[in-house]
């Protein structure tokens, strides 16, 4: 067994027997540790939150006094007092104004997780997923509050720079990164956004 595949074993198992939806709450949990992305109280939003293992690790780390909400193409079914999902199209032109409407205030955090349907074709992949992160990034000056924080997954490519000239113009730290339970061969990476200047 190659150690990648060995690696993807041991998050697989570790999610199942931890209770969590998918062995992703790993990515999310290693970076909030480093960054201290999420604290308690906040409220934070997820895009692409299907099957729900950052829904799970983001409430535990808001706590009682903190909100989730997520918004995925699929519905997903969580019963966690402080999270709240909701099935939208990131693409549609009403994606926006549906956000805000579920929102109690603005954010303080925005996670996103969003990937196409993957069609095996890397360019357009990558093209599609870039489009899609975009989307998001177009929607922080109307969801984030100024000292909010996000994360971005991307796929690796030519596009990319685009995502970063923009995020280095939105916030004061912006850091691209891979985490450990992210596959060695997967073409994902994730920026890591700290303190957006609103």
């Amino acid at each position: 067994m190659k150690l990648s595949q060995a690696r993807r074993d041991f998050y697989r198992k570790k999610a199942k027997l931890e209770g969590y939806k998918s062995r992703a709450a790993y990515k999310l949990i290693e970076l909030v540790k480093k960054y201290g992305l999420i604290k308690a109280g906040d409220h934070v939003i997820d895009f692409g939150c299907a099957p729900g293992g950052w829904l799970q690790v983001a409430s535990k780390y808001v706590g009682a006094d903190g909100k989730v909400f997520g918004f995925d193409l699929k519905s997903v079914s969580i019963s966690l007092s402080n999270v709240l999902t909701y099935v939208l199209d990131i693409t549609s032109p009403d994606a926006l104004n549906f956000v805000k409407e579920r929102l109690l205030r603005e954010a303080d955090v925005v996670l996103s997780d969003l990937s196409p349907n993957i069609s095996g074709i890397w360019e357009v992949d990558h093209a599609k997923q870039i489009d899609l992160t975009l989307k998001v990034v177009e929607m922080i000056p109307h969801i984030l509050k100024p000292g909010g924080n996000c994360l971005l997954k991307v796929f690796q490519g030519p596009n990319l720079d685009t995502v970063r000239k923009a995020l280095n113009m939105m916030f004061e730290k912006v850091y691209l990164t891979k985490p450990s339970a992210s596959r060695k061969e997967s073409s994902e990476l994730y920026f890591v956004c700290l303190s957006y200047f609103g």
